[in-house]
């Protein structure tokens, strides 16, 4: 046997394990902040050059499990080290702190709102794990004056109240899979993003939230008859697959009531989920200086529509499926009246003459059915139709 081809394999070059090293330090603290803030400290004892990574990371990550917790000496070490960052004069400021924790653990909150409190970082993450239950404490998040994004993600939990010095300079805010049951007061508000969350009390943003720029909401249930989005600057607003039905009450005929008048509004998308969102009662659009709208498969009952002059929407298509349990006939009479609102100069009697050439009716096989059913699509191109200034 030859061992000398052993002899063969690439032997490690001791100045290699200095490359991150000598990197500016600027890149070595985004590297290391894909670590958690506890191990980044503990690289600060390797070597003088590495001293003080920890008051450079862009990021802060810590997470606030039991584990950890059951250690009290490592917690109070890493609240040491913001301590230490807040109180260099030198250190870069915290962009952005990704905080888990227990929610509804009272140690678990008065660590993490110290930490949240000495990073004053410009974005928040916290996220809540899920506990095994529904947790209905109520909890407050206090906010740094840094603070300019919020994201709060816990699942089944009640939504937390937001407090301190950041609160009234708060820019956006996301919430996920959490029960609001009263709107903070967010008077700096520009975007809200609400996914997978259940609404129990009144949905009126415009009074809590007035400047609100960008409203989104995914798949989100609003337990109550009423929606009223009157916000005199919303520019986007997109309602994807938004089930509105008063709490308990899941059968029967159509209960929302859903009203959007927002005059500075350019943007609109509407989206209808089968099988976890209902038609609506009513439907009611106030948008003057609205170019783009999307609609796909939303149904209601009563639909009204005001964009102002002809021809204001450049841009977009409404289409719907009867697979979505109703009938192409009660779609094509809905479509109908969405036109009419798009092109107030049009005759109503004249609708389905005017925009017969854009609107398209062709089968489509429906991919949930095993039994290869054909169903009917239902189309109309509004940047076809906009674009012939009718």
């Amino acid at each position: 046997m030859d061992r000398g081809r052993g002899s063969k394999r690439t032997k490690a070059n001791p100045a290699a394990g200095d490359r991150i090293t000598d990197l500016p330090l600027e890149l070595r603290a985004r590297i290391v902040s894909f670590l958690h803030y506890r191990q980044i400290v503990q690289l600060s004892a390797l070597s003088r050059p590495w001293r003080h990574i920890h008051h450079h990371t862009p990021v802060v990550k810590i997470y606030l499990g039991p584990g950890l917790l059951d250690e009290e000496d490592s917690i109070l070490a890493v609240r040491v080290a913001l301590a230490r960052r807040a109180q260099d004069a030198s250190a870069s400021k915290v962009d952005t702190l990704k905080v888990a924790y227990f929610a509804h653990d009272l140690r678990m909150r008065r660590h993490a709102d110290r930490i949240i409190a000495l990073a004053d970082a410009r974005e928040i993450h916290i996220q809540s794990p899920y506990p095994g239950h529904e947790v209905r404490n109520a909890w407050t998040v206090y906010l740094p004056p840094a603070a300019r994004r919020l994201e709060v993600a816990a699942i089944d939990h009640v939504g937390p109240a937001i407090a301190g010095p950041g609160a009234a300079l708060l820019r956006k805010l996301s919430l996920d899979k959490l029960v609001l049951r009263e709107w903070p007061h967010l008077p700096s508000l520009r975007s809200l993003d609400l996914e997978s969350v259940t609404v129990e009390t009144l949905f009126a943003p415009g009074q809590w939230c007035p400047l609100l720029e960008e409203l989104d909401l995914f798949c989100c249930k609003i337990e109550q008859a009423r929606v009223d989005i009157c916000l005199l600057h919303l520019r986007f607003l997109e309602m994807d697959s938004l089930d509105v039905s008063p709490q308990g009450q899941h059968d029967g005929p159509p209960f929302g009531l859903v009203t959007v008048d927002a005059p500075e509004l350019e943007e609109f998308d509407m989206i209808f989920k089968p099988g976890s969102t209902r038609d609506f009662k009513s439907f009611t659009l106030r948008a003057p200086k609205l170019r783009l709208l999307c609609w796909y498969n939303q149904f209601a009952e009563r639909v009204h529509i005001d964009v102002g002059k002809p021809g204001s929407v450049k841009a977009g298509h409404i289409e719907f499926m009867s697979v979505y349990f109703r009938k192409m006939e009660y779609y094509r009479e809905q479509m109908m009246r969405m036109l009419q609102g798009l092109l107030p100069n049009v005759p109503p009697e004249s609708i389905a003459d005017t925009v017969r050439p854009y609107v398209t009716l062709e089968e489509c096989p429906d991919s949930d059915d095993d039994d290869d059913t054909v169903e009917e699509k239902l189309t109309c191109n509004l940047s076809a139709l906009m674009s012939r200034d009718i």
